[in-house]
């Protein structure tokens, strides 16, 4: 049954709507019903076919963890997790109801799970199909555990996937390389805030940009940007994988870039056909794909030192500076609004963690809270959009003795609005397993400094990454201790804070991070190092400029 469904949903549906009138009593047929519903976002009658799967088999984990997976893509994460909760207490076992368990967790800083935390990660590891990647990521700083269970995720699905070996394509010598950039992020998403200008300030004498655009068309003001910037844009979220990878291929295109990685909405079987030759995978996922067909990753050598890419299946394409291109013509705002608007006090010393809630953990709240003791003076600004969340993170504040009024919530907001509330902040504390990452050039970009913790993974170094591009390596640690002792610092020595804050200011226009014509330019270099190798007869190596 399973193979149908994946083969031909429209099958599937006729096949078990006769299933479930032939064998009403059969609860399987309904759970499978349900998961093909889902898959089409009919997500009201799959939760009707798995309660109905529910009543007829109430013990059965994957039913209701299924019931919390529709409910989540409901966006109800609080009784999505409710079900993934009496999931994981049936079968902790149950990989699909341990991830979502964690994700929706940590997305309302609910940190119960914590007492059982090693034998989540345990459990987490034991299947490398089920369960997102990201979840991973803020549990556990370990590379080397995210490569091994996305290598064997990738193993499973080239049993089901013969990759095309032949393009039909001339050596790029005497003519444009052709880009290909893969995803269904082209709206007011964070890659678009990052990447929105690169898609224009291609040089066209040596390059030929295709936009292959698998999201919605939501005619916004971003995605009508990349359509004009863009040589060729097609909207393709009609078609099936190896559809996908066929036009692309038939457009002859020579490197194929993928900018989602395992992140919500990716079509990675699209690089596991071949759309074309050259395949790399760029700032989506702060981690490796996994993938034999994935040829190289972008990075650096603060975010994948030497030591670091035994953990990646792709070779490394490294930029010179940050891996993270940025957009310079993002307008400063003309008005800020008030402290008190924000409510904010005035005269406090302000730190904020703008990180999505997913991304804190215990680990730095523990410290944060710590700060707060230490700074009489000082309240702790956090992303907070609804009221489960701030809850947990006020109860949570509670215990380590820090009351409601040192604690300040910010809720979402539209961009412009994040660019014009951050120089508010004093000094933004990052999370350690994984950083800020458009969020923390943002804060950088605003004039507000950061510190980090830099750890291992990835993940775990992408702000030192930028601070590094920004001339603020000063900001980076490497310890817990360390964390603390300089946003200590920082809080308390006011002409330190002011030398630094003076600093970030003057390097936002004389260093690297925010040098978006440069990155365009050492980015295509490293693309034509890349194709100029394959035309060669050569195998993927680490490639470097210079």
């Amino acid at each position: 049954m399973r193979a149908i469904v994946k083969n031909s949903r429209d099958e599937a549906f006729k096949l078990l709507d006769i299933a479930v009138r032939q064998y009403p009593e059969d609860a399987s047929f309904h759970m499978y019903r349900g998961e093909v519903l889902q898959r089409e976002s009919h997500f009201n009658q799959a939760l009707s076919s798995f309660a109905v799967a529910l009543k007829l088999d109430p013990t059965n984990a994957r039913t209701l963890a299924s019931i919390g997976g529709a409910l989540y893509m409901m966006k109800r994460n609080s009784e999505a997790k409710e079900f993934f909760q009496a999931a994981n207490l049936l079968d902790p076992t149950l990989v699909i109801a341990a991830s979502n368990l964690v994700h929706t967790s940590l997305t309302e800083s609910d940190w119960g799970f914590y007492s059982n935390i090693d034998q989540m990660i345990k459990v987490l590891a034991s299947d490398p199909v089920e369960g997102s990647p990201f979840n991973l990521l803020a549990l556990v700083d370990d590379a080397a555990l995210q490569k091994k269970r996305l290598a064997e995720r990738d193993r499973l699905v080239r049993k089901t996937v013969v990759a095309n070996k032949h393009f039909k394509r001339k050596k790029v010598k005497e003519r444009r390389i052709r880009l290909g950039y893969f995803s269904c992020d082209f709206f007011d998403h964070a890659t678009m805030f990052l990447l929105g200008q690169a898609f224009a300030r291609h040089d066209r004498d040596r390059f030929e940009v295709f936009v292959y655009d698998y999201g919605p068309d939501k005619g916004c003001a971003e995605q009508q940007l990349v359509r004009k910037a863009a040589d060729t844009y097609r909207q393709v979220n009609k078609l099936s994988d190896e559809g996908l990878a066929k036009l692309a291929r038939d457009d002859g295109i020579d490197i194929a870039i993928d900018l989602k990685g395992h992140t919500n909405g990716n079509r990675l079987p699209v690089f596991a056909f071949r759309a074309a030759p050259v395949q790399v995978s760029y700032l989506g996922f702060p981690g490796t794909t996994g993938m034999k067909d994935m040829d190289y990753f972008v990075a650096d050598p603060v975010s994948i030192p030497t030591d670091q890419r035994q953990h990646f299946s792709e070779k490394i394409l490294y930029m010179p500076d940050s891996y993270q291109i940025n957009d310079n013509t993002r307008p400063h705002p003309e008005t800020v609004p008030t402290r008190a608007e924000l409510g904010l006090p005035e005269e406090a010393f302000v730190f904020c963690s703008l990180n999505n809630p997913n991304k804190v953990t215990p680990a730095e709240f523990d410290v944060w809270m710590q700060l707060l003791h230490e700074v009489p003076d000082s309240v702790f600004w956090l992303l907070a959009p609804d009221q489960n969340l701030r809850d947990n993170l006020l109860k949570e504040a509670q215990v380590r003795g820090i009351g409601p009024d040192r604690i300040v919530f910010a809720g979402r907001v539209s961009p412009s609005q994040h660019l014009a509330r951050l120089p508010q902040a004093d000094l933004f504390l990052d999370a350690f397993n994984c950083n800020a990452h458009t969020t923390a050039s943002e804060a950088l970009w605003s004039g507000v400094p950061l510190v980090t913790k830099m750890g291992k993974q990835f993940a775990a170094r992408v702000a030192a990454s930028v601070l590094t591009a920004v001339g603020c390596q000063d900001l980076i640690t490497e310890t817990v201790e360390d964390y603390h002792d300089l946003a200590l610092k920082l809080a308390q020595d006011r002409a330190a804070f002011d030398a630094i804050r003076a600093r970030l200011k003057d390097n936002i226009t004389t260093t690297p991070l925010y040098d978006t014509e440069t990155f365009v330019k050492n980015f295509e270099d490293l693309m034509e190092k890349a194709i100029q190798r394959y035309d060669a007869g050569l195998k993927p190596k680490h490639i470097s400029l210079g």
